[in-house]
């Protein structure tokens, strides 16, 4: 399982750095391009769908990582058992919320599903709002993953990283 991780963390890294530089790119290349009298309409729209790509995949890449906000400080000083039982909640919860993500992701593929790109006709804005469930569908590997984890740790340095 965990080479799974390490595989898909590569992958979901390098589509994330690559979209990053593609947003960045594409919106020098419209603001250029705008300047001259020229301006290119489809780069709003390129931006838009590498930057939704970027933040739901970055965020999970975060996740994985252990480099999302936490509260460490809150409960660090409380015994070891009782911030088990705190991360576990919180991953519940957690769960719950992404769960909800993904369906809702899911009807807004459904209701913009005729609507296209302004800048690109015959692209679908599906492919915008499809980060949102099949992002929040990798956070929930992540979320299961880590959770597994922590119910097999009572390390301390484990359970601040959650």
């Amino acid at each position: 399982m965990k080479t799974f991780f390490a595989a898909l963390n590569k992958v979901e890294l390098a589509i994330t750095m690559t979209c990053v530089a593609g947003f960045t790119s594409v919106l020098m290349l419209g603001a250029v391009f705008r300047l001259c009298g020229h301006p290119l309409n489809w780069c709003n729209d390129v931006a838009l769908l590498m930057l939704a790509w970027t933040v739901f995949l970055g965020g999970d890449v975060a996740f994985r990582a252990g480099r999302m906000v936490n509260v460490g400080l809150m409960i660090q000083r409380l015994p070891v058992r009782l911030q088990k039982c705190i991360a576990v909640l919180v991953y519940l919860i957690l769960l719950a919320m992404m769960g909800a993500m993904v369906v809702q992701g899911l009807k807004l593929c459904t209701n913009v599903g005729a609507r296209t790109l302004e800048g690109i006709p015959g692209v679908s804005y599906v492919w915008v709002a499809a980060a949102i469930p099949v992002c929040f569908s990798l956070m929930i590997l992540t979320a299961v993953n880590r959770l597994m984890d922590l119910l097999k740790s009572n390390d301390p340095v484990f359970l601040s990283k959650m």
